[in-house]
């Protein structure tokens, strides 16, 4: 089966999950093991070199992101170790990565290409025992084409919705959210009151508490969202994505195809539902496929386009061709055929039927026959 840009995609609850965990994964504490520590050294310093006058990125610092990307590298090249040595981080885990860059890139104001360049020339310089030996994060590190980008968005974002539309069904959703929310509320607050204990300016504390807590509680809002609310936009964004088909995405199309099945699978015919998932509107896909009702509507044309076709030609080749002529020729010929054949059948009707009658009158008929003796 031929690999695809999108095929990443299918692995999206799971990067979503790194990309949750990262920062928590960044900020080493003092008694982890000396190798992992020794690793989060080697990424710092290569990061320390990125510009961010190359490369800005919306919410983040170029050298923040560079050390997301790197530790994200060491991270899923890590987790392949676990089942198979030597250890080599797939393709659809550096995709993942690319695509992880190029959606941040979006978001800032600055030349994708350039900046995608700088990242590989340090990559390249300063990371050379950060890198797998069978596969280079450079050589994967590319623009993607902001069309292409937007469709590969739209196709994580399926992949993610499905797996917690399951969660919840399944009652493994809201419970361990909550709890984590509540863990996360209480350690912010703990932590902001011994940093305003300690810190010299209360002003500046204070604005950063209240701008930390605004963002738990959309954070919080963003968790509580019900399975009508994940249906919906499931059901939202695979029609945004179907359009997007008409545009002769071959790879796109059949990707999509590929996780309406896996949605039907795993969601439709999923027989717990625990959260009364199914009495959504739009729990089941729509039936909506505009690039097979584009193809009907192609065939229906051309269908009814051909005897418009032939009356609109049959005269031009008729007067203007030789064909013409030549059908003139057998048209009377067939014609005169008729005629004649109508004028004999005239005469043969007007011949005289009394001539049985004379016969018939004129005497006694002599028939012989033989006759058998013994």
């Amino acid at each position: 089966m031929k690999r695809t840009k999108y095929d990443f995609c299918r692995n999206s609850p799971y990067y979503q999950m790194v990309i949750e965990n990262i920062n928590r994964e960044i900020d080493v504490p003092e008694d982890v093991d000396a190798k992992k520590k020794n690793d989060m050294e080697k990424i710092k310093d290569t990061c320390n070199s990125f510009s961010n006058d190359v490369c800005s990125f919306e919410n983040s610092s170029s050298e923040d992101t560079c050390k997301k990307v790197l530790y994200m590298y060491k991270f899923l090249d890590k987790v392949q170790s676990l089942w198979k040595l030597p250890s080599t981080i797939t393709n659809e885990d550096l995709d993942f990565l690319n695509y992880w860059l190029n959606v941040k890139l979006k978001g800032g104001n600055n030349n994708a290409s350039i900046c995608i360049n700088e990242f590989n020339k340090i990559i390249e310089s300063k990371s050379e025992n950060l890198m797998s030996v069978e596969i280079n994060l450079k050589e994967h590190l590319h623009v993607i084409n902001p069309s292409k980008l937007e469709n590969m968005e739209l196709l994580f974002e399926l992949y993610n919705n499905e797996r917690i539309i399951l969660n919840m069904m399944r009652g493994q959703y809201y419970p361990d959210e909550g709890k984590t929310n509540e863990e996360t509320t209480s350690e912010e607050e703990e932590s902001e009151e011994t940093e305003s204990e300690e810190t010299e300016s209360e002003e500046t504390e204070s604005e950063e508490t209240e701008s930390e807590e605004k963002a738990s509680e959309v954070k919080e809002k963003e968790k509580q969202k019900t399975c009508l609310d994940y249906t919906e936009d499931c059901s939202t964004k695979y029609k945004k994505a179907m359009d997007n088909c008409l545009n002769d995405n071959t790879n796109f199309y059949k990707a999509l195809k590929d996780f309406k099945i896996s949605y039907n699978y795993a969601v439709e015919r999923e027989n717990i539902d625990l959260r009364n998932c199914k009495s959504s509107p739009y729990f089941y896909l729509p039936k909506y496929d505009p690039v097979v009702e584009r193809q009907r509507n192609i065939m229906a044309g051309k269908i009814l386009s051909v005897p418009l076709i032939l009356s609109l030609v049959i005269p031009l080749l008729y007067k203007y061709t030789p064909l013409g002529p030549f059908l003139r020729t057998k048209i009377n010929i067939a014609k005169n055929r008729w005629i004649n054949s109508n004028e004999y059948g005239n005469e043969l009707s007007s011949l005289p039927t009394d001539i049985e009658d004379n016969i018939s009158d004129s005497g006694q008929y002599n028939i012989g026959y033989y006759s058998g003796t013994n």
